[in-house]
Parts: structure tokens; sequence; C-alpha cells
């Protein structure tokens, strides 16, 4: 009886969200143009859905496939498009699809790719396709008849939804079955022949398709490739190996991650070898310059390292997994805010990790990654005011809260069960029972939840009288006074204390006054204290000492552990760093000796950073209708750069005599010296600071 009740409210939850939607389209109607350019479409959420698949099933190792340990959802096989169509004057339509089916003309059904026309006035256009091998989609070429978001995709079983489409697909001759990436060739700095191969050196991290041509080996060509040069050349224990099979004419690789590839079984005489590097032309928005060349490096490294996990999705890494995970896409959506502000990337990657109802396993199978899911999107709306996204998302994010409050056990904390992956980082966490800095997130998404669905009028209380519950329960039961700090877990009784639950409690307000100074002794400013050694969780720690004043140690600490990476040679920014560790057990990890990823997105925290607290950047209400800008030096000479905007830039260049400020978008605030200044749009502003 419980299920059933709870499937009419989420019917009627669905129900009240596309109304509202509905009403939004029919308040933007006389906003569009009369002629429109037709995109392909597709059942709304199904083209992130689909690739998101087949990027789970690409991962190699030596070999060997190893697709994704969690449920991988698919598009739907056979949808239905329909419109509504109004025509002044007559109008040639033509529908082409990727798939089987027909488009039906007030009620008279015709194939696919021959011209109708329509006449003025009325006309109701429904279109039928399937595909059972990829993504049914449709293209309409026509004036009013024109294939967009205007447009509604049914799967035969839900309400009419509006079609998703995005503009990598805008001429007829696309296929959204294969994403569009650009490619571009490269060439290598080096070329070595040693005793039993070839040995190539593209001089950084790259990601790219070999291509060989004018081949005449008779024997079978092997590829080992390498982030390191110990990678490719450890021919027993390199990850990724092409082989191109003998007697050859030509032969095009996947593309794969490497720096570096050794080849054996040929001389180079023997072929002609082409890379073409693949990727998205990002249009890079933001920038930063300083006094310190050393952090300038950093900064670069980090776009290059940002761009190359920049693709279908937000990936980990582009050598090992390729996957998308849910923590490591919630820091990349942050720092895509101060990079590209490319919010199509954003939202394929928030609905591909998603997937499709029923949810039967957290998302990437870990705890706190379904909670970074829900907290994503209210960082999203946060950043763009995009409410289109939000009434088409939340009914996802509704059932993924509802999940987690069922696996919520009798004293309201959420537990690793079976099967659960209590991540938070790779430190030594007591994560017996229930984990505090769990508690957090799940504090945190309770909230997300019930903003997104006050914004779409719901009135989800519930959601915020939870969360108001298990933030006092929070603070009772892992504040430990005597340590000043919160532990990690109660129930283990080792009542232990690492910085993680510490700096989520300083950034959404687990403390108060006396309680963050005790954490800003006793953990922040503590050496005895383990040390984090993720560039994952240090964008984490890296934003608390800038929220508390530190950025002389943040400056230190960006030089120190991503300068460290780079004086070893690092063209990109690595998973995990110590240094402490040298010599090749540098390049290990989970047991493998090349396990660790050279190039990783979450190592790039240092363009938020230096974005959001040096340059000084930030939004104070959704879509940066206003904003701030606080620049401070943290110990620099000077500091220059751009940071994107939701509809505009600001430029800023800040020295120990001058601050001036540029933008072309209005509502934004000065703040220095504890005084504030208005911004006005497109008036440079100078202020002398002597």
């Amino acid at each position: 009886m419980s299920i059933l009740k709870g499937n009419v409210r989420l019917a009627i939850d669905i129900m009240a969200v596309l109304n509202n939607f509905r009403s939004q389209q029919e308040l933007r109607k006389d906003e569009d143009d009369l002629n429109k350019k037709p995109v392909w479409i597709w059942y709304p959420g199904d083209f992130e859905i689909f690739h998101h698949l087949l990027l789970n099933t690409r991962r190699e190792e030596r070999h060997h496939y190893w697709p994704a340990f969690w449920r991988l959802d698919d598009c739907y096989h056979n949808v239905r498009f329909r419109k509504q169509v109004h025509c002044d004057n007559s109008e040639e339509m033509t529908v082409y699809a990727h798939g089987i089916g027909h488009v039906m003309v007030d009620g008279r059904k015709l194939p696919f790719g021959n011209p109708v026309t329509l006449t003025p006035g009325e006309h109701e256009i429904i279109i039928s396709i399937a595909r059972t091998d990829g993504l049914p989609c449709v293209y309409v070429d026509g004036d009013q008849s024109a294939s967009d978001s205007t447009w509604e995709a049914n799967n035969f079983s839900f309400d009419w939804l509006p079609a998703g489409c995005n503009e990598l697909y805008l001429n007829k001759e696309d296929d959204p079955n294969l994403f569009a990436f650009h490619y571009e060739e490269i060439k290598p700095v080096s070329i070595e022949t040693r005793v039993d191969g070839i040995l190539y050196d593209y001089g950084q991290e790259t990601f790219a398709a070999l291509s060989f041509e004018q081949l005449q080996s008779p024997n079978e060509i092997l590829l080992f490739y390498g982030e390191s040069i110990e990678e490719a050349l450890d021919t027993e224990h390199s990850i990724l190996i092409d082989s191109v099979p003998a007697g050859s004419d030509a032969y095009r690789c996947p593309p794969r991650a490497f720096r570096y590839v050794f080849i054996q079984g040929a001389e180079t005489e023997l072929f002609k070898l082409t890379a073409w590097y693949e990727f998205l032309p990002f249009d890079q928005k933001g920038s930063f310059t300083c006094s310190n060349e050393m952090v300038n490096r950093i900064w670069n490294t980090a776009e290059y390292t940002f761009h190359l996990n920049s693709r279908e999705f937000f990936l980990d890494g582009i050598k090992r997994d390729r996957w998308v995970w849910s923590g490591d896409a919630y820091q990349s959506y942050l720092i895509n805010n101060y990079l590209y502000f490319d919010t199509d990337i954003t939202k394929r990657t928030i609905i591909a990790l998603r997937g499709k109802d029923p949810i039967v396993k957290h998302i990437n199978t870990i705890l706190d990654y379904s909670f970074y899911w829900i907290m994503s999107i209210e960082a999203y709306y946060q950043a763009t005011k995009d409410m289109d996204f939000i009434t088409f998302i939340y009914p996802r994010m509704k059932s993924m809260m509802d999940y987690c409050i069922s696996l919520a056990d009798a004293d309201g904390f959420i537990r690793g069960r079976e099967g659960d992956w209590v991540f938070i980082d790779w430190a030594e966490i007591d994560k017996t029972g229930a984990v505090s800095a769990e508690q957090m997130l799940f504090a945190e998404s309770l909230k997300a939840t019930w903003a997104c669905g006050e914004r779409l009028g719901l009135g989800e209380e519930r959601y915020m009288k939870r969360y108001d519950e298990l933030k006092e329960k929070i603070i009772t039961s892992f504040w430990d006074e005597e340590r000043g700090a919160y532990i990690d877990s109660s129930e283990s009784g080792k009542r232990n204390v690492t910085r993680h639950a510490n700096i989520f409690a300083l950034l959404w307000g687990y403390a108060d006054k006396e309680q963050r100074e005790s954490i800003i002794a006793n953990v922040m400013l503590n050496d005895a204290v383990p040390q984090i050694s993720t560039p994952y969780f240090k964008f984490y720690e890296l934003e608390v000492m800038c929220n508390i004043g530190h950025l002389a140690y943040v400056t230190d600490q960006i030089e120190q552990y991503w300068g460290g990476m780079l004086q070893l040679g690092a063209t990109t920014f690595w998973e995990e760093y110590n240094p402490e560790v040298t010599d090749l057990e540098r390049y290990g990890m989970y047991g493998d000796r090349y396990g660790k990823s050279l190039c990783h997105a979450w190592g790039a925290s240092p363009i938020y950073l230096l974005g959001r607290y040096y340059l000084g950047v930030y939004s104070t209400s959704a879509g940066y209708d206003t904003f701030v800008v606080e620049p401070q030096l943290g110990g620099l000479e000077w500091i220059k750069g751009t940071v994107p905007l939701n509809k505009g830039t600001v430029s800023v260049e800040l020295s120990k005599q001058t601050l001036q400020i540029v933008t072309n978008q209005a509502g934004g605030t000065v703040r220095i010296h504890g005084r504030e200044y208005p911004l006005t749009k497109d008036i440079p502003f100078e202020l002398s600071l002597n």
C-alpha cells in the first residue's frame, strides 16, 4: 500500500512539474523566432544516457575490457514526437531519421525522407520511430515545423515531455549516435629508435587516435601507450596496448590517452603514422596570470588537464577509468564555472549520472556520490538560474532523495550497507557505522532538494524539516568537546579526528563561532592531524583556508603541491601526489604499477580557487543577477584575470597600488579593504590603494 501511495505521489509531482514547464513555455512563445533552425531531437535525457552507456563500456586494460561495475541504463528504443503546427503560409516539411518509422500528418501516415506540403492552417504532426541498436532521433526540416525543444516526446508510458536536443547537431547530415568530437593532427616532438622498437614522444599528455597508412610490415605491430616513459617502455605492465594485424594496408587505432607510444614489430620506413587529437572546442572565458611564474604554469597546466577531461561529460581521468564519477564531476562543475561556463556539458553530465528509475544503487555505488549529485543541481541553479533544467531534472532529483531517505536508519542517519562504498577520500577515515562527513552531505542534499522543490511550488517542507533534525543530530552526535573537533564516527569508540568532516563543518555551517575557532586551531592548523594527499580533497581544504583568511598559505600550498608535480615533469595534474613517494612508486595506485591517473580532472582545482578567492568573483543571487568582486593578492605582487559570469564576464587587475575592474554585466559590487563600491556595466572601475 505504501508503494502505491508513493507512486501516486510521484505521478502527482511529475504532473505539477510538467504543468509548471508548460506555463513557462507559453510565456516564451512570443519570444521565439518565427523562422527556426532545426536541430536533431530525441527523448529528453536519452542522448546523455545512451552516450554514458557507450562511455562506461570502453575502459580497457591490457587487452581486456572492464565495463563499469554499476547498472548501465539505455535510451528508449521506441519513441514518438508530436507538435501542433500553425502555418500562415504553405511550407514544405521533410522528416529525416536515424531509425525506422513514419510521420503522420493530420492522421495520414507518410514515409521519412519525402517532402510533405503543409497548407496554411493548423496541423497535427506525430512521428513514430524505433531503433534497436542506438538512439532513435529525428530532424524535421521546415519553417514552423522545424524540430527543436518545442516538440514533445513520449516513450509510450509517461506523459509527453519537451524533446531533448543540443547545438552539437544542427545539420541533417549529423548523427547524434556519434559524439561530435573535433580532430586535429598533432606531431611528436621526438622519435627514438631503440633495439626492440621505436619510441614516440608527443611532448605532453594527450588524447588521440593513431592512424597507420602505407603499411608494409609483414608482422603484427604492437603499440604500448604510456602517460610516463616508464609505462610505455615497460611492455609487460603497460595498461593500454594496441595491435595492428599483420599484412594490413591501413589501420586506425581507438583514441587513447598517452604522452609516449612505444612501437614494436616495424621500422619507421614501413609505415606512415599520424596522430589525431580528439577534443571538444570549448570557449575559454576565464584566465589568470600573476607575479609568480610557477603559479602561472600551474594555472595553464590545470586548464589543459581540465580540457582533456571535458568530453562527452566531465570524466575522472582520460587513461584508466574514463568514467563519470559524481564526486569528481561535482568539482568539475565548479571549475567549469570559472573557466568555460559551458552549461551544456554540466547538464549532460548531471543527466548521464542519474540514469533512469527505478533506483537500485547509489550513484557509482558510492554513498557520498549520490549526495554530490543532488547538491550539484542546486549549485547549477545558483550559477545559471536555469528553471527549464530544474523543471526537467526535479522528478529525478526527488526520487534520488527519497531513495536515500528510505535507506536511513531509525536514528535518521544513513550508513553504508552491503554493496555500498563509503568513500569520502583516499584517507584513513574511521568509516564505522554512521560517518559524520556522510551525514553532512546527506543534510546538504535534503536542503538542496527542498530549495528546488520550493522554486517549483511543490512545497516539500518535509525535506527541510528532516534537514533541521539531521543537522542537530550531527552536532550532538559527532562534536567532541574534549578534542575540539568533529570525529569521524561515534560507533567504533576510536574518536578519530581527520580533516574531512571538519572541513565540511566549516564550509556548510555545522560549527558556531567558538567551534569554528576550535576546528581551525585543532585541525586546520594542526600538523598532527594527517595531511590530505589527493587534489580531490585539497579542493575543499584550500577553499576553507581561503574562507578563514589564510590565502598566503593557499598560495604556498598551490606552489608546493601542484608545483611539485610540475617539477617532476608532469604536463597534466595527477589523481594523487605524495612528495615522499619517489621513483617508479609514484605512478602506482590500486595495487597496479601504473594504476595512478596522471591526468585527472580534480587536479584542476587551482582554476576555481584562483578565480573565486584571488580574483574574488562570486555570485550573491541566482544566475549572477548580483555578484561581488572581492580580490585578494594572497601574498602575490599582482594578479590579473577574467572570470565568466552567467551573462558576461568580469576582468580584474590588482596590485598593491591599484585595482582595476571592468564587466559587461550589470549587478556587480566591489569589496576591498572593508568598503563597498558599485560596479557599472561597461564602465571601468579604478581605485588607488595607496
